[in-house]
This record gives C-alpha cells, structure tokens and sequence, in this order.
C-alpha cells in the first residue's frame, strides 16, 4: 500500500474518531445543563425542538415555537439547529434557547436519551446522514404515523406534516420571521429600486427549477412590460443578463437581509425554494412555479395565505417537472398577475 494512502486512512480516522467524540461531549454537556437547569427550576417545562435544516422548513415550522409558547408559556423553548441557519431562529421571541447542531450524530444520541420534559424531533426518517457511522437519523414517530420522505406531502403542507413528526400541534397559519431594527438598517443603507421584483431561480434541488433561457427572457419581458426593476436573490446567478433594470444580488447579503429584501418587494417570481418561505413569511405576494417533485405530481409546501391563494398565485406543471412549463403559458399568468394588482 502506498504512503500516500495510508496517511489518507489515517487523516480519515482521525477525523472520525475526533467527531464522534466530540458528538458524544457536546450531547453529554447539553444534558448536564439541561440537569442543573432543572435542579434550580425545578416547575419550569424543557422543551426540545429538533429541526435542524433546511432553511425553507425551519421558516415554515416557525408557527410551532408560538403555538408551544403559547401553550406553555412559562416553558423554556430549546430549538436545535445548524450553526449557517441560526440566523432565522436568534430573533423569535418564543425560543428562549438555541443549540447549534454539532453533527448529526449529536442529534442521533439526543434522539435516544435526552433530558428534556418533552422533546420533539420534526425530521423524517432516513433522510439525514452520519458519514462517519453510515447510520441515519430516526423518527419513530413519523414511522408510526406512516409518514415516510417517499410521501410527507400526503400528510399535509410542511407545516402540518413536520408538526405530525414530532408529535406537535397541527396548525394553519402563515409563518413569521423576525427581522431585527439592526438588519432594517443595513438593507436601508442599500441602493433599492423604489418599485421592484424579486426574482429566485435555483433551489436546492434541480427537478423543482424552470430553464434559465425562461427566466432569461422573463427578466427581459418583465423590463419592458412594466415599470418595476429586477433583483435576483439566492445563492449564485447562473442568468446571463445585460439589463439596466436587472440587479444581481446573489450571494451578497445574509439570510435576514435578504427577508427583508423580500418584505419591500411589489412581488415575489419563484421556484419551491427557502426564499418562497420567506415571502410567506413577510407578506409579500408569490407567483410560483410548480411542477412534480418525486412522487408528488402536485403538492403545497405551504401554510397561511400561501396556501389558502390569498397571496400567492401557483403556476403548475401537472405531472411534469417544473423545466417542462412552456414559457408563453407561464408570461400570460405572470403578465395577467401583475397588471391587476398594480
């Protein structure tokens, strides 16, 4: 065996071993604090939220700290959550206490022992992966519920399906997302359009896009047809624009920044994507492109006024992926949108 490759296995071993440790510290330390919380507080209710990604979900379920604060409302709310969505979760007044998600297996061990009055993991079975231990990360409350990741949207919107995952309240309502003056501010000092668009183009996942030529020429359509600029939003543009109107904000401002872009927007042009959820969440009125996501010819990820039509309007691909909307089909309903509502 070459040098090179056993360094390799043991660079990796080293790694592996120094993670699960680790996982298992920051598991043990999270319950001790909980255990000394309790030893002072004795009548005060713990409980444990585990929805850890991704940050369209974490938006949606937003609803489910307010209803648990609600109910209880002397308890103290810990939600677990991965360090690059923290962001969406630090400014809720109904989360007394955040912990940052250190692996998977961290929250495979807290799944199995924990001590919290009540604890709530929203994640579907087998969709979360530990590298280290190729084990995955379980619910067995959805398991008995039935709900699979092969068919949660058969349970209801995410809302509604991930509350039933972790034995909460299912709700019907829009969520919020709670931007702070500070962040009000920075987006103050940005250069807006006093009239624009958003636009979002790219999820996370392929099969929910629509082609870039479409959107190329949307932004073109957009432009001529109606006195509002453009902005695109998300992680990195792959459009091809030469357009005085067209702004490219890709990658340029934080999760919170880019809520608040999307508040002071005349419209929201999109994909199922995060930032769906956050023009939900703000109030901003949708126009979304749809089309069939694995096994779901249709489905509604979302709660609120997204859902019931009341702000949003869903262009669909019925049985086809979202690439297969012809792009005349979905200009005369963006076009037919816009003009009556301005």
């Amino acid at each position: 065996m070459k040098l090179s490759r056993i360094v390799e296995i043991w660079i990796f071993r080293y790694h592996k071993i120094s993670n699960i440790l680790s996982s298992y510290f920051f598991w043990f330390w999270v319950n001790l604090s909980l255990i000394v919380y309790k030893v002072f507080h004795p009548k005060t209710k713990l409980i444990g939220i585990l929805l850890a990604e991704h940050f369209g979900d974490i938006v949606a379920c937003e609803p489910l700290s307010r209803a648990l604060k609600s109910k209880y409302p002397n308890a103290k709310i810990y939600w677990i959550i991965k360090k690059s969505y923290r962001e969406l979760l630090e400014f809720n007044p109904n989360i007394d206490f955040i912990l940052e998600e250190f692996s998977v297996y961290f929250s495979i061990q807290l799944i199995k022992k924990n001590a919290f009055d009540s604890f709530h993991n929203c994640h579907p079975s087998n969709l979360r992966w530990y590298n280290f231990t190729r084990e995955y990360l379980q619910n067995s409350t959805a398991d008995e519920k039935g709900i699979l990741i092969e068919n949660y949207f058969d349970f209801g919107n995410i809302l509604a399906s991930f509350a039933k995952m972790g034995n909460l309240p299912v709700l019907d309502e829009s969520p919020q997302i709670y931007i702070p003056l500070s962040v009000v501010e920075k987006v103050n000092v940005i250069k807006l359009p006093k009239k624009y668009i958003v636009l979002h183009c790219h999820s996370n996942f392929a099969p929910k896009d629509w082609q870039i030529i479409h959107w190329e020429r949307l932004v073109k359509d957009l432009s001529n047809q109606f006195d509002f600029e453009i902005i695109e939003i998300g992680l990195k543009s792959t459009l091809n624009i030469l357009n005085e109107k067209y702004h490219n904000f890709c990658g340029k401002y934080s999760l919170l920044e880019t809520a608040e872009i999307i508040k002071r927007a005349s419209f929201f042009i999109g994909i199922d994507s995060g930032p769906a959820h956050f023009a939900n969440a703000v109030g901003t009125f949708g126009i979304l492109l749809f089309g069939k996501l694995g096994n779901f010819n249709t489905y509604m990820p979302y709660s609120g006024a997204y859902q019931s039509g009341e702000n949003a309007k869903f262009i669909v691909a019925n049985g086809e992926p979202c690439s297969s909307l012809a792009y005349d089909i979905v200009w005369k309903e963006i076009f037919s949108t816009i003009y009556s509502r301005t």
